[in-house]
């Protein structure tokens, strides 16, 4: 491997190339992928649902009952033993992973860092925040990740110079792990919680639409069922007029006809008075 492929902030050795194949296949390496320069363990992932959140969710029970397993480091007086690498491998164990069918290893660096160290780790936190669209405010994973590995090369720095000191600021960054997670879990579960309740808000108010819906209709079926009976009975009562008015005029018409044949006989009648006197008085004298 010609050049550090580990874009990081915490200082890390020259990788070191272990075997071009692992040897026992029940050793568990974390299966790491190299994403913006920065391996990341994708041996056990699962995606969130929460808006906002991105990448595998924190270890533990829901709401951060459960926390995650930490470190067990031996006790003080022991490490008080140990030289200041193996101190260093129990806070920050060394990175594996593999490319290209190599296994490499790569453990943190044991030089003391200087105030010229520390403020390029400042600038190049600044930096990494810049290039990477980091969120100012609000849940970041990428601004987490990079703040983590920055508190990481302080503990490294902290840990050359002091071990004691190094290891209560291991303590402090393992319990704000801690809290962060469960905030994350407790966030995931909120939104979680906060999706199911807009459905069973929007099935209730759905249902009750419905409800609504449903005693219009039947409101408008009767009011429809009592216009057509209305309906009904005016039709049967304009049927009724029309015969009765027709029979009214049937009566007037046949007694039209009777007063016209009454007339037409008197007509005849005095029509023949008429001729009579008409030829009486036409007829000579004798």
């Amino acid at each position: 491997m010609s050049e550090n492929k580990i874009n990081s902030l915490v200082k890390y050795d020259t990788p070191v190339l272990v075997t071009t194949k692992k040897s026992d296949k029940t050793d568990k390496v974390p299966q790491l992928s190299l994403k913006d320069g920065i391996p990341t363990d994708i041996s056990e992932t699962s995606s969130t649902s929460a808006p906002g959140l991105s990448g595998p969710l924190p270890r533990g029970g829901p709401l951060g009952t459960t926390p995650a397993p930490s470190l067990q480091l031996p006790p003080l007086h022991e490490l008080r033993k140990k030289e200041t690498e193996e101190i260093l491998n129990l806070i920050l164990p060394p990175r594996e992973w593999e490319e290209e069918g190599q296994l490499w290893v790569q453990a943190v660096s044991t030089t003391p860092a200087t105030s010229v160290d520390v403020q390029q780790l400042q600038e190049e936190l600044d930096l990494r925040l810049q290039e990477q669209s980091a969120f100012e405010t609000g849940i970041c994973p990428v601004r987490r990740e990079l703040y983590t590995q920055c508190f990481d090369e302080l503990i490294r720095q902290v840990t050359i110079n002091c071990a004691e000191r190094g290891l209560l600021l291991y303590r402090v960054r393992d319990e704000i792990r801690e809290t962060l997670d469960a905030y994350q879990r407790l966030y995931t579960s909120s939104c979680a919680y906060g999706v199911r309740k807009a459905l069973m808000g929007t099935t209730t108010q759905a249902e009750e639409h419905k409800v609504k819906v449903g005693a219009r209709c039947e409101e408008l079926r009767a009011q429809v069922r009592e216009l057509q009976h209305l309906a009904t009975s005016l039709r049967q009562e304009i049927e009724q007029v029309e015969k009765e008015a027709q029979q009214a005029r049937q009566a007037e018409a046949d007694k039209h006809e009777e007063t016209k044949r009454v007339h037409q006989a008197r007509i005849e009648i005095l029509k023949k008075k008429l001729e009579s006197i008409i030829k009486q008085a036409t007829q000579p004298k004798k």
